[in-house]
This record gives C-alpha cells, structure tokens and sequence, in this order.
C-alpha cells in the first residue's frame, strides 16, 4: 500500500476550516472539487440544506454530512481477483 502525503494548500484549508465549523451537519456546496468551492447553506438535513440553498438561489449543488473531526470513513475498492 502507498501513501501519498501532501498538505492543503492554502485555499484548501481554509474550506477544511469552514467545514470544521459545521461537524454532524449537511452542507450545500457550490463549485464541488474546484477553485471556487463554496458553502452556501448548512441544515440538520440534506432536504433543510437543498430548501436553504434554492432559497438563496443555488440550484446545482453537492450535499456533504460533515463527519466528527476525530474520525474519518475512506471507502476502499476491492482487489481484482
């Protein structure tokens, strides 16, 4: 198994920081995976946060829970046989 480390770069942790402010919550993002990535609506849920962002206009967003910040779940793809 190989181990990439590579630090965030600025941009990058700033957005970890702003998600930290939102632990156990659904997030709205706008610019998913891009330079402008961007929080425009945070709920209790993913249908609160999709009414909170079409209220503010956002329309084609990517939904997030916001996992603990102690603990963290990387899915694995199985090995081909």
């Amino acid at each position: 198994m190989t181990v990439i480390k590579q630090e965030p770069n600025n941009r990058e942790s700033d957005f970890l920081t702003e998600l930290g402010k939102h632990v156990n919550r659904w997030v709205a993002i706008t610019g998913y995976g891009s330079d402008m990535e961007t929080i425009v609506a945070t709920a209790d849920s993913i249908s609160e946060a999709r009414k909170v962002a079409e209220t503010k206009g956002f329309k084609n967003v990517t939904f997030l829970k916001v996992p603990p910040t102690d603990r963290f779940f990387v899915p694995s793809i199985p090995a081909k046989k």
